[in-house]
């Protein structure tokens, strides 16, 4: 679905169904008690872990990936912080970054068929793995559709209604389920690394987020979903740490679809494909002050100057814009500042002996991903 052109059916099609049947209000709203669980979940891990140094981004990404599953699927993918974790995200990691890989055959599509470089049958291997584990999982749960009339009443029972009237093709059903649970967990672990970098590289910020969470909060243990949509400063952090650390620095490849576009003073003939740099967008002197700088008051401003995640104000583009938005939005806007404001209300975080905040590296590592070049390590120490 990433790559098709907006114009296929089949691209409109399976939009349609994720729009429809994963990332609807309904279908989010029916798996809030699930989100909030898994949250749960990843805390108690972290807790287990106190005082030790962490490689947070792994142990993100296990956390992200079974809350993903369990709200679509109804099942954990992996054993958060084990083995299983870590191969999962090496998987998808180099799927991420072989898309970014030269490949004679981009330039001379005749020699395609002999896969010179062997980058199909070396991305085919890694394929097969992934969707080795989800088509178990698809394959069970037809099984026990077949055996029993009750329903989990997750995404994948829709789609498998979908399935068995037709409207979807069984490899479809696998891909979407991929994209969903794969890509958008990577997308949500790596946005929550970056964030928790920025917020141990500037105390002072953790601190006013912190008191934020506690005063909202009065009082309660736990912070719920809904407790962290409420919170601006929280939503800021969260915003400025997509704004100098997008995901996706490069956004998919758009193509224009008129006559006579002009951008910045060069005509865009009519079938042209256009790439946008959001990172350098993001970035842009004439939009931001101080663009280089992690200042999350710019997203405090009156409420006619509200900038959302929707891609409606071109200087602010994390999941781009139009009819390609990143159809994960809804999900992720939910669930980041979630994850984000449990991990902040429950520990104080420290970096690892001997690395002041001034001196913690937050150089980026560009594939198709934008992530930290040096995995963040920290110290999560429990609040009593």
């Amino acid at each position: 679905m990433i790559w098709l052109p907006s114009s296929d059916p089949l691209w409109k099609s399976l939009r349609g169904i994720v729009a429809t049947n994963v990332f609807s209000p309904r279908s989010l709203a029916v798996a809030l008690d699930v989100r909030q669980r898994k949250v749960r979940d990843m805390v108690s891990y972290f807790r287990d872990c106190a005082g030790t140094e962490l490689d947070v981004g792994q142990a993100l990404y296990g956390g992200v990936l079974n809350l993903v599953s369990s709200s679509f699927c109804s099942v954990d993918v992996v054993d958060m912080g084990g083995q299983s974790a870590q191969g999962v995200r090496k998987l998808v990691e180099d799927l991420i970054e072989v898309i970014a890989k030269p490949n004679v055959s981009d330039l001379f599509p005749f020699l395609g068929p002999l896969d010179l470089q062997g980058w199909r049958r070396w991305t085919e291997i890694r394929f097969e793995k992934i969707f080795l584990i989800l088509d178990g999982i698809i394959d069970r749960r037809m099984a026990a559709a077949n055996a029993s009339t009750e329903k989990q009443g997750d995404f994948l029972d829709s789609l498998l209604e979908l399935l068995s009237t037709g409207k979807m093709a069984r490899d479809s059903l696998t891909t979407i389920v991929f994209e969903v649970i794969a890509a958008g967990s990577d997308a949500m672990s790596i946005t929550l690394e970056w964030a928790m970098a920025e917020l141990l590289r500037n105390p002072s910020v953790m601190a006013k987020v912190r008191a934020e969470i506690d005063d909202a909060l009065g009082g309660k243990e736990t912070i719920g979903e809904t407790d962290a949509a409420s919170l601006p400063y929280l939503q800021a952090v969260v915003k400025e740490a997509m704004r100098l650390h997008p995901v996706a620095a490069i956004l998919l490849p758009h193509r224009a679809v008129e006559e006579g576009v002009e951008i910045g003073g060069y005509a865009v003939p009519n079938g042209s494909t256009v790439i946008f740099n959001a990172w350098a967008i993001m970035r842009d002197p004439a939009a931001w002050e101080r663009p280089h700088e992690f200042v999350p008051e710019r997203f405090l401003g009156k409420a006619d100057q509200v900038v959302d995640f929707r891609g409606k104000a071109f200087e602010f583009i994390p999941f781009g814009s139009g009819r390609r938005l990143c159809p994960g939005v809804p999900m992720a806007e939910r669930v980041v500042p979630f994850i984000l404001a449990s991990l902040l209300h429950a520990f104080e975080w420290r970096l690892p002996d001997g690395v002041s905040p001034t001196e913690l590296d937050v150089s980026e590592r560009f594939t198709t991903a934008n992530v930290m070049a040096v995995p963040l390590k920290a110290v999560p120490v429990v609040i009593t």
